[in-house]
């Protein structure tokens, strides 16, 4: 013969049935939320490490996004010396769309690789940080869906920049 669950005992067990199946999609990380590295390889064994979180406005049209300077995007950059020691350069600083704070920029002269490059009137998933003192671009691609990898041209003086490796951008 099958025994009565006591009330309490059902409550109980009701609410651990449902915390099993509720808790994990609210303890998964933001599927829009993004985080990407990149490096570029310095002379003497030094190094530049590109560092980028945030969101990034979803676009599948190819239209420009509703709110473009606010992107959610941070970047920090760090240098490491040939001895390992490491310095950051900007901590956190906030990217901006350079399509909407450059709209009349020719986006394909950034030096970007072939595949990260803007087109002359479009430049989708560029953006710019601003606390750079010359200058600094990340690329984001592809330029529709979820970012799967990064790009960043960084200008150390006037004229002269590197270009980092193709990084790669997970989700979460």
């Amino acid at each position: 013969m099958a025994k009565r669950v006591a009330p309490k005992r059902l409550s109980l067990a009701l609410l651990v049935a449902l915390a099993s199946v509720l808790l994990p999609a609210t303890a998964q990380a933001n599927p829009d939320r993004i985080t990407c590295q990149a490096t570029t390889p310095l002379n003497q064994g030094g190094s530049l490490t590109y560092r980028l979180t945030g969101t990034v406005p979803a676009v599948t049209d190819g239209s420009v996004p509703q709110n473009p300077i606010g992107t959610g995007l941070s970047l920090t950059v760090q240098q490491r010396d040939g001895a390992g020691r490491v310095q950051t350069l900007i901590s956190a600083a906030a990217l901006s769309d350079y399509e909407h704070i450059a709209p009349d920029a020719d986006y394909s002269q950034l030096p970007f690789g072939d595949r990260f490059r803007g087109q002359p009137n479009r430049g989708h998933r560029l953006y710019s940080a601003t606390a750079s003192v010359n200058g600094l671009y990340v690329s984001l691609r592809p330029t529709s869906g979820q970012p799967q990898q990064v790009q960043v041209v960084h200008y150390l003086s006037r004229g002269q920049y590197v270009r980092s490796e193709v990084g790669s951008c997970q989700a979460g």
